[in-house]
């Protein structure tokens, strides 16, 4: 392996738990390959670990091990067990899962969710790309598996200059899997990222709290996960909302399965225009895709989340439960948190904040990678006291 000489910079990111490196954090033009490993110095010579490279990509290290090592099947095998082991703890008994949560198991531009004996993987990265046969041999080792799917057909692969593609072994078609007592449809083929939500676990189960006997709105409801946990949680009913005809069909069919299709009603419109004229729930489920792809795109993403939050919040009786989610890496929950309080004060509300829901414990967050933590949510409560009523007064004439 090449050998690359960090500046104190570079030192210091490694040295304060981050991954990544820029190309202006490493001394001199090492002339790397995209994907290629080296091993990471100290300008005094101290070693930092092993990462790999990709001058095309905007992120240009990622810090695989803080040791000088090889980069084999068993390293992969162990990083496996220790991440299988962990996951057995938080979810003892649990067939679907994720594994492999990028970065916040150390593993970079690598994810594996688990299905019932079926593991999905996305490669992001040139460089995990190369470890792809190490990673499918690792997998198999650490777990008895029924097929693999390499769902590569994300986007951002384009940005490490890789094609998109989808590979299958032993698996050709949807499946059917059981997740908290409710069967769920999953395609890994076609369905959006693994083929599953698995971040928003613990958030549908805390709907317990709020649902029994409510009328409930799921927005954004893709293959209605939320709404299938409202009705089996004792929603009097439950109206799910989406603008895809394909992911609608998908949710019917998931509450066919789960003998609840008369107690949730989907409708196939876009939520902007059906919060328009819908006359309110007293539980709201807000779970949009990400506004926020890049940073660039934050100020238009800020606008888009104000305004589906007002027009939510403008249905929402006194008394009612919000949930209102973000799934954009580049969005911080302090900032979804003032988005949603200036959406109340606009619509001249009082809001209570009753908790803060983030991605599922198989999804690990590490506080030196803020990235890692892309699922941020706010369980909202609106109050009888309103400021409406004082909207318009000018106070600077008094």
């Amino acid at each position: 392996m090449k050998k690359v000489v960090l500046t104190p910079q570079g030192v210091r990111q490694i040295l304060s738990g981050r991954l990544w490196l820029t190309q202006k954090e490493v001394q001199g033009r090492p002339g790397l390959q995209p994907g290629e490993l080296a091993t990471v110095w100290s300008p005094q010579g101290h070693p930092l670990g092993t990462a790999y490279f990709n001058p095309k990509s905007r992120i240009f290290g990622r810090l695989l091990s803080r040791r000088l090592e090889e980069i084999t099947r068993d390293f992969f095998a162990v990083r496996f067990a220790q991440a299988l082991k962990q996951r057995q703890a938080f979810y003892p008994g649990e067939t679907c899962l994720r594994l492999i949560h990028g970065e916040g198991d150390f593993l970079p531009g690598l994810t594996i969710d688990l299905y019932a004996g079926v593991a999905v993987i996305q490669i992001t990265t040139a460089g995990m790309e190369r470890f792809k046969s190490e990673i499918l041999a690792a997998l198999k080792e650490v777990l008895a598996l029924k097929g693999v799917v390499f769902k590569n057909d994300l986007e951002v692969r384009k940005e490490e200059g890789l094609p998109l593609y989808v590979e299958d072994y032993g698996v050709r078609e949807p499946f059917w899997v059981v997740i908290d007592d409710l069967k769920f449809l999953i395609d890994p083929f076609s369905g959006q990222k693994t083929g599953f939500f698995l971040d928003q676990r613990e958030n549908r189960r805390y709907l317990s709290r709020y649902v029994k006997g409510k009328v409930v709105l799921d927005l954004f409801c893709y293959t209605g996960a939320f709404a299938l946990y409202a009705a089996a949680f004792g929603a009097q009913r439950v109206v799910a909302v989406d603008r895809s005809e394909k992911a609608l069909a998908w949710a019917a069919e998931n509450a066919r399965q789960n003998a609840l299709q008369n107690q949730i009603t989907f409708i196939q419109d876009d939520v902007e225009h059906f919060l328009s004229h819908w006359t309110g729930a007293e539980v709201v489920i807000l779970d949009p895709p990400a506004f926020i792809k890049h940073r660039r795109h934050q100020k238009a993403g800020k606008r888009r989340y104000l305004s589906l939050n007002r027009r939510a919040l403008k249905r929402l009786p006194p008394g009612g439960v919000l949930y209102t989610s973000s799934c954009s890496q580049a969005l911080a929950l302090t900032e979804l948190q003032e988005i949603v309080y200036q959406a109340a004060v606009r619509n001249g509300q009082q809001l209570r904040l009753l908790s803060i829901g983030i991605q599922a414990l198989d999804h690990p967050v590490l506080i030196s990678m803020p990235e890692t933590l892309y699922l941020k949510g706010l369980w909202l409560q609106r109050l009888e006291e309103a400021t409406k009523d004082f909207v318009g007064i000018n106070l600077k004439k008094g």
